[in-house]
C-alpha cells in the first residue's frame, strides 16, 4: 500500500507553471549509456510516458524528486532501469511505496526530496547499479554531471559547475535571498545553451550523488543556472525515511 503525506495546498498553480519551469527532457547534451550512469532511473505511467528521472540507491530504493508525484496518481507510476532510453528495453518495475519529505512545499519547493521502495531487489549488473548519496556537498566551481533523458529518449549527459549559494541568491541572475533555502544549491551548465533535464535527474560529483533536477527560471536563454535539490542536506532524512518504507 502507498504511503501519502501532506504539504500545503498549492495556490495559482497556472501561475507557478508560466513562470518556473525545466525542459521535457535534456537539450543540448551529450550522448551517454547506462553502463555509465547504471544508476539513472526513469519515473514513468504504464504507457512508457516519462515523468521524472531519479537515481538507485539501495538495491530496492530509489530517490527523487517530491514534485514528481505531485500531478500523478502514484500507483499509476513505475520506474524502469537499465536501458539507454526510456521508451524500451530494461526493467520495468512497479512501486510498492514511498515517502515525500514532511516539509516539502510546492511554493518554495524546498526539501524537493522523495523516497521510493520497488516492488523487488533490483540484480546488480553493468546496467543496474546503486550510487552512493554524498557525505558533503561539492566546493563553489566544481564541476558535476547531470544525466537525464533527452527529447529523443536517448539518455545524455550536461556537465555543470556549482555556483556559491550567496552569488545565487545575490539577484546576479534571478534569485533573490528567498528563493534558495539551505536545502537547495545553484549549478550552471557550461553552455549557456544547454538545459539540464526533468526534476529528480541526478547530478553527481566524483561517483556520489549530490543533487537532484529540482527547478528554475526559464531554460536554454541567459545562461540562467539550475536549481537543485542538496542531497547532502537532506541526506540524514534520506536515510531515516529507508528505514520506514
Amino acid at each position: 500500500m502507498f504511503k501519502t503525506f501532506s504539504c500545503r495546498v498549492l495556490v495559482l498553480l497556472i501561475a507557478y507553471q508560466i513562470n518556473i519551469s525545466h525542459a521535457i527532457g535534456v537539450i543540448g547534451g551529450v550522448k551517454t549509456t547506462i553502463t555509465d550512469h547504471p544508476y539513472v532511473v526513469s519515473l514513468q505511467l504504464a504507457n512508457g510516458t516519462h515523468v521524472c528521472g531519479g537515481a538507485l540507491i539501495k538495491k530496492n530504493i530509489v530517490v527523487t524528486a517530491a514534485q514528481c508525484f505531485v500531478f500523478q496518481d502514484p500507483a499509476q507510476l513505475y520506474v524502469r532501469l537499465g536501458t539507454d532510453s526510456y521508451a524500451a528495453d530494461g526493467e520495468l518495475l512497479s512501486i510498492s511505496s514511498y515517502i515525500i519529505n514532511e516539509n516539502f512545499d510546492f511554493t518554495t519547493m524546498d526539501s524537493d526530496v522523495a523516497v521510493l521502495k520497488l516492488a523487488k531487489n533490483v540484480a546488480k549488473s553493468s546496467a543496474k547499479r546503486e550510487i552512493k548519496v554524498a557525505g558533503e556537498k561539492p566546493k563553489t566551481d566544481r564541476s558535476g554531471v547531470v544525466t537525464g533523458w533527452s527529447q529523443s529518449r536517448q539518455l545524455e549527459d550536461v556537465t555543470v559547475r556549482i555556483i556559491n549559494a550567496k552569488k545565487c541568491r545575490s539577484g546576479e541572475y534571478v534569485y533573490n535571498k528567498d528563493d534558495i533555502t539551505d536545502n537547495m544549491f545553484c549549478a550552471q551548465a557550461y553552455n549557456r545553451f544547454v538545459c539540464d533535464g526533468e526534476p529528480g535527474s541526478p547530478l553527481v560529483y566524483k561517483k556520489k550523488l549530490i543533487g537532484l533536477v529540482s527547478w528554475g527560471y526559464g531554460c536554454g536563454n541567459v545562461g540562467n543556472p539550475a536549481v537543485y535539490t542538496n542531497v547532502n542536506k537532506l541526506r540524514k532524512w534520506i536515510k531515516k525515511t529507508i528505514k520506514k518504507l
